[in-house]
């Protein structure tokens, strides 16, 4: 039986599962409340693309004949309906399926992606063109612009061609660009080797989203050098599901996705606690360290150095070349200069991981072996483990879907 100064608080993690703890209320410091999935995505996207933010319906958008390009973010929760959705639309204006080319953007890891064209008709998903973008290939490459900064923007031939870009994507916080928007699908994922490589940089862990950032900067410049005047924002809930969808001309879009992200995933506090829960639900791109280092990072915004940050996941892959330096390094601390110094592509989880180990102990619920948790600098727990440390002394934030948050302690 709960005890009357107690409650009962549930969170949800990986594939479903389900965390319950029971805490004196004198200790919740807190707890978020994720947005929840939205109930008819597929009706609420038809409703935007018809009435869209500052811009006419999509159907006056394009023409007959018109070459289309689709700049799809990587695993964009509700693309198979965004995509169904638009199509319906390009038909009626007898677009040819031929003429249409959904594009993603590379990335260093070689996961599968889903395809985005599964809910089409046949006829029309075997017509219908879907490319990873290859940023290796110089052959796809072609030059844009310079910004205003003079630097040369290069894009994938294909985008830079078309008569239109929909660029569609989710929200959400992101280490290099503070806020990531549907015109994050472009620039840099869709340019060439070396704008990604710089773009691949240090964790602006100072920073608020808001401030400034070069990055974000040199992706809204892209955006409208390119013309792109129409986006699809798609707003993130639990369960790696979508909570809504913004259709619009893309600036005020974009604007109106941030504000939401920040009333919906700002975790505000007064103050650090010594204990924070964060919870990670699969997305859809499942669970993965890249997840995992922003749950970090978050949780150690939160907690009191020497404090406690406890991972409820369902982590199974095995970490990625920046994690091996934690396992050859005597200590977190010394994994961070060779990490900078080596810059691997998955650089910012691996240094958020360095980091939050530096600062307070983490403990970590997963698939993956107990010594290979150890060997990364967290310790592992099961989740009856996780109950009994939490039931013990110490103030307790609970964060919910902590992969899609940002924490900040005024």
């Amino acid at each position: 039986m709960v005890a009357p100064h107690a409650t009962t608080q549930c969170l949800r993690y990986g594939d479903g599962q389900q965390f319950e703890i029971d805490l004196d209320l004198s200790r919740l410091a807190g707890r978020n409340r994720p947005p929840e999935p939205a109930a008819d995505f597929a009706s609420e996207v038809r409703r935007q693309l018809a009435a869209p933010l500052d811009f006419p319906p999509l159907e006056l958008a394009v023409v007959t004949g018109d070459r289309v390009v689709i700049a799809l973010d990587r695993h964009t929760p509700g693309a198979a309906e965004i995509i169904t959705a638009v199509w319906s639309i390009f038909a009626r204006r007898s677009i040819k399926p031929a003429d249409v080319t959904i594009l993603q953007p590379a990335s260093w890891k070689l996961d599968q992606l889903p395809d985005p064209r599964v809910a089409l008709p046949k006829s029309v998903r075997e017509a219908m063109h879907w490319t990873i973008h290859d940023a290796t290939d110089k052959k796809r490459e072609r030059f844009l612009a310079n910004s205003a900064n003079g630097e040369r923007i290069y894009l994938d031939r294909e985008v830079v061609d078309a008569d239109f870009v929909l660029p569609i994507g989710a929200v959400g916080f992101d280490p290099l660009l503070g806020f990531r928007s549907a015109g994050s699908a472009i620039f840099p994922g869709l340019s060439n080797i070396d704008s990604m490589a710089k773009a691949r940089g240090q964790d602006h862990s100072e920073l608020r989203p808001e401030d400034d950032r070069p990055l974000r900067q040199l992706q809204d410049e892209g955006a409208w050098l390119l013309g792109v005047q129409f986006g699809i924002q798609v707003l993130p809930g639990v369960a790696g599901q979508p909570a809504g969808v913004i259709a619009g001309a893309l600036e005020p879009t974009t604007t109106a996705a941030r504000d939401w992200l920040k009333q919906n995933w700002f975790v505000e506090q007064p103050q650090r606690c010594e204990i924070v829960v964060a919870a990670v639900d699969a997305d859809a791109a499942g669970t993965n360290w890249d997840q995992i280092g922003v749950a970090l990072q978050t949780a150690r915004n939160l907690v009191q150095r020497g404090g406690k940050i406890v991972l409820l996941t369902n982590l199974s892959a095995e970490p990625t070349e920046g994690f091996r330096y934690l396992q050859q390094c005597g200590s977190p601390r010394e994994a961070l200069k060779p990490l900078r110094l080596e810059s691997p592509p998955d650089l910012i989880p691996a240094s958020r991981l360095a980091s939050a180990a530096d600062w307070t102990t983490v403990y970590l619920v997963s698939g993956l072996s107990s010594d290979l948790v150890e060997s990364l600098c967290m310790t592992p727990l099961a989740p009856a483990e996780a109950a009994k440390l939490l039931g013990r002394s110490g103030s307790c934030l609970l964060l919910e879907s902590a992969q899609h948050t940002f924490g900040y302690v005024p």
